[in-house]
């Protein structure tokens, strides 16, 4: 067996390994830059930020967690979101975007990657999902923008308890009033009755 078929294979994988490295860039300065931005928004108390450095078969990964203040409005909640959306996609362009945003005891997720849509049409779901999660207590809402092929490019998905005892028909019209909020915005809606 040849001694340099070896020595081949490994300068073939040190290439690689180089012009992957160069593809991949790291962008962490740019992260903190969005952190920053993000920290200045009205109705702001704190930005975590988690940034996952390329690898060789792997893109970056940039996890923001924003902690709202008692007195946050929706409007505030989707100013984050239309923010963070602007710099996930111009800066982290190929890179997985995760935004995490407590909204007192609500918690409202953005996921991106390669996304589409205008960062206008992101934050009018946030809205609604501010809006649902301010009149609902414990809502879990997402906003998905990675993979969502039909205009605008958006979808969510509003998850809200109601108390145990709460009859099927009312179920119905809270499942009802919350798809009123989104009005034409794609969404699903999940109600779960507690205690079940």
């Amino acid at each position: 067996m040849s001694t340099r078929a070896p020595a081949l294979a490994a300068a073939v994988l040190a290439a690689v390994a180089i012009s992957s490295s160069g593809c991949t860039p790291s962008h962490s300065e740019e992260a903190g830059e969005l952190r920053d931005d993000l920290s200045e928004l009205s109705g702001v108390a704190d930005v975590d930020l988690d940034y996952v450095e390329p690898e060789l078969l792997d893109q970056a990964d940039v996890n923001l967690e924003v902690v709202m203040t008692d007195a946050a409005s929706p409007e505030e909640v989707a100013a984050v979101f239309e923010t963070a959306y602007a710099g996930l996609t111009d800066a982290h362009e190929d890179e997985e975007g995760n935004l995490s945003v407590r909204f007192d005891d609500d918690e409202l997720e953005l996921r991106t990657f390669e996304s589409e849509p205008d960062a206008s049409d992101v934050a009018e779901a946030a809205l609604a999902g501010a809006e649902v999660a301010e009149q609902y207590r414990r809502a879990w809402v997402q906003v998905m923008t990675q993979e969502v092929a039909d205009h605008p490019h958006v979808e969510s998905l509003a998850l809200v308890q109601v108390p145990k005892g709460t009859k099927p028909i009312e179920v119905d019209e809270v499942r009802a009033a919350i798809a009123k909020v989104y009005g034409d915005l794609p969404v699903r809606v999940d109600v779960r009755v507690k205690g079940r």
